[in-house]
């Protein structure tokens, strides 16, 4: 492998770790867990990154996993040790926290993961 671009490309948030690439190729949403936010990308054609914007979790507890609906819709992200899972509207690479976001899952749960079907 090469870097491509300028990489690495910062992002100034802490612990960005799981990934999710929108289903056309052309964007990439970054969970970073330690800031408790999504961080949104372009990706050029030749596999470089843009950052475009960062966006902030309304339940405020860092996240694990993010997903998008199989039509890519929709992006789905755990809310880790905050028991929610927050949705969003994706339209290209900006996304809008849905109305009804977060919701909770039972106490007692864990998700470190996330599956959308």
């Amino acid at each position: 492998m090469t870097s491509i671009g300028a990489s690495p490309v910062p992002n100034g948030q802490t612990a960005p770790c799981w990934v999710e690439i929108s289903h056309d190729g052309r964007y990439l949403f970054v969970v970073n867990t330690g800031s408790a936010n999504l961080s949104r990308y372009a990706i050029g054609r030749d596999g470089s990154l843009t950052l475009i914007g960062t966006t902030a979790f309304t339940n405020g507890n860092g996240a694990v996993d993010a997903r998008l609906s199989p039509d890519g819709r929709f992006l789905f992200v755990t809310g880790g040790r905050g028991l929610v899972v927050s949705g969003f509207a994706v339209h290209g690479g900006d996304v809008t926290e849905l109305a009804s976001s977060p919701t909770a899952l039972p106490a007692g749960t864990s998700p470190t993961g996330i599956v959308v079907v």
